[in-house]
């Protein structure tokens, strides 16, 4: 059970983070068969670049307004509105406040406004709706889902002491929600906006991905053991029947049409494969080599995300193996092109923190709070915030 209490308490300490402040403040296709992996390319560091972005950048002849919210209760930023526009969060006296603002006018205004502290938000895969995940106490939720005007499409309230939710890439209208209770125990709903329905699930795996139109997919850890691998699993929900799909999987990430997989290189100590996969044709596309760094008893993923657009997958990557806890230096920001198989280095010397790409790939949210912003035609971070 150890290993399941703490991959829990990882994916939910950054919401509880600021519900503590708050608090504080005032006394949230079938893809069962097994992948190709036949002549696929090897990677290694001769083959990294540092390349030039596309002429067509959007931001090119644009400067950043960095958005002053000094004598303000900033909270986050929640999610690009548009490839120019940000949404994020101001906290007041309990409830929340939502404005879009474009990062090149520094114009703003209103979006929505909500009677409990905002704890995430989320754009579905176009961005023409937002799941909003509010909390006024400690097993009470509510899931409210906007239209890009801030009209309210769907809203859902629970008892629950905290979420994780994905929103299916293959269907902006359905996400897929767990809930727990404080015990750890959850219930896993699907949620269709278009539908304005809630199906419940009985999938024993709370951090799912969508991998296709109608299946998701899990790490089926053992709770009884400290594993560091454990076999990834798809569960088809029409024929609610589960398939595997590979074994001895140190972690994974799904996006539109790429599938990722981490798992420790053979012969080599400390070392992941990374295996990009096409999975409606289950075969893979390219692999590379990153050092692992163990966090007790797991091992360190940096963050990481997926343009669609340029096809490429951008993640942090630690300079050596080790230990995560002595680990003394910072990372790189490295892009793997699905399309030339090629790696090039974006950012040297950075710290790992949470990223989120604006649509077209172009800039990218950057920070705990997303309070930073990289461009990726200058390769700079810039303060989005001043707070």
């Amino acid at each position: 059970m150890f290993i399941f209490y703490k991959e829990v308490i990882i994916e939910l300490v950054r919401n509880w983070i600021y519900v503590l402040m708050v608090l504080f403040l005032l006394a949230g296709c079938n893809s069962h068969q097994p992948f190709d992996i036949s002549d696929v390319p090897k990677s290694s560091n001769k083959n990294v670049t540092k390349g030039p972005l596309p002429s067509e950048f959007l931001g090119g002849n644009q400067q950043l307004q960095p958005l002053d919210l000094q004598g303000e209760e900033f909270n986050i930023v929640g999610d690009w509105y548009d490839d120019e526009s940000i949404l994020y969060v101001i906290d007041e006296n309990g409830t929340s406040t939502i404005y879009r603002y474009h990062l090149f006018t520094g114009e703003r205004e209103l979006f929505f406004k909500t009677n409990a502290p905002v704890l995430t938000m989320k754009a579905n895969d176009d961005h023409s709706m937002f799941l909003i995940h509010t909390s006024d106490s400690q097993n009470q939720v509510k899931l409210t889902v906007v239209d890009k005007s801030g009209n309210i499409q769907y809203e859902w309230q629970m008892n629950s002491f905290d979420l994780f939710y994905s929103w299916n890439p293959y269907n902006i209208h359905q996400v897929f929600v767990t809930s727990f209770l404080e015990d750890w125990s959850f219930q896993t709903h699907l949620l269709d906006i278009k539908a304005q329905q809630t199906t419940k699930y009985e999938v024993f795996q709370p951090f799912i991905q969508w991998i296709n139109s109608n299946t998701i997919s899990y790490l089926k850890w053992d709770q009884n053991a400290l594993d560091f691998f454990a076999p990834l699993y798809s569960y088809h929900l029409n024929t609610k029947t589960e398939g595997l799909l590979f074994e001895n999987i140190i972690s994974f990430a799904a996006y539109k049409d790429l599938l990722v997989t981490y798992e420790l290189s053979k012969g080599e100590d400390s070392v992941a494969k990374i295996g990009f996969f096409d999975p409606e044709k289950n075969k893979q596309l390219h692999e590379f080599k990153m050092p692992l760094l163990s966090d007790y008893s797991k091992w360190y993923i940096p963050s990481s995300d997926y343009v669609v657009g340029q096809k490429k997958f951008y993640s942090f990557k630690p300079y050596s193996a080790g230990a995560f806890d002595t680990y003394g230096e910072k990372f790189e920001l490295v892009s793997y092109d699905m399309s030339t198989g090629k790696e090039e280095v974006i950012l040297e010397k950075v710290d790992d923190q949470p990223l989120n790409f604006s649509p077209n790939g172009f800039l990218c949210l950057y920070g705990f709070q997303f309070e930073k912003i990289i461009d990726l035609k200058t390769k700079t971070v810039e303060d989005l915030i001043v707070y």
